[in-house]
């Protein structure tokens, strides 16, 4: 024998509104959520976009490759660097020191002096070098890249722009000059 549930006078909503009730919670549900997921993805995007603009240096071709517009692009990478929140007290210089050819390749040649200037020490006793190449081939193509690479002084491994930077390693030079400038006696 079937028992039927029977129906009481309190729970007396009839099953298909209480599915349409059900049905319009998920749809908002789901509008809610997607409204939020298309508005992030689209926050993701401008950050990006707008990160990508900053982060973009254009560098000359083989081609058309000379010491001022490398020079003008090594002051934009260093700008570049200059926007992240760690060195935005830090001041820099870069200069043209040299060009050397060796059979095939011309190698720019500059010098980026960094430092963090305070009021106390307008003219900071210790600096940081970081000292760029920009090779450009003449055998290749004038279209062809240049091969961007940078070493911090003191040290012997090359940096590419394709590594992110990080300001960590101006930091540690600095501080390490630092220690040694405070260990001499005037």
């Amino acid at each position: 024998m079937f028992m039927r549930k029977r129906r009481s006078v309190y729970n007396a909503r009839p099953a298909e509104e209480h599915q349409i009730e059900s049905c319009q919670d998920v749809t908002r549900f789901v509008r809610r959520f997607v409204d939020s997921a298309v508005t992030a993805a689209i926050k993701i995007v401008d950050v990006m976009d707008h990160q990508s603009s900053l982060n973009y240096t254009e560098w000359p071709t083989c081609g058309n490759i000379n010491a001022r517009n490398g020079l003008r692009c090594v002051k934009e990478e260093m700008l570049r660097w200059n926007q992240l929140s760690a060195l935005r007290s830090w001041m820099f210089h870069a200069k043209f020191i040299g060009l050397n050819r060796e059979r095939t390749t011309e190698f720019y040649m500059y010098q980026v002096l960094w430092s963090i200037p305070t009021p106390a020490y307008p003219e900071p006793y210790v600096t940081v070098s970081v000292f760029f190449s920009i090779a450009a081939s003449r055998v290749q193509p004038p279209h062809f890249p240049v091969d961007v690479t940078y070493v911090f002084e003191g040290q012997q491994f090359v940096h590419r722009l394709d590594v992110v930077f990080k300001p960590k390693w101006l930091y540690d030079i600095l501080d390490m000059k630092t220690m040694l400038f405070k260990t001499f006696v005037f």
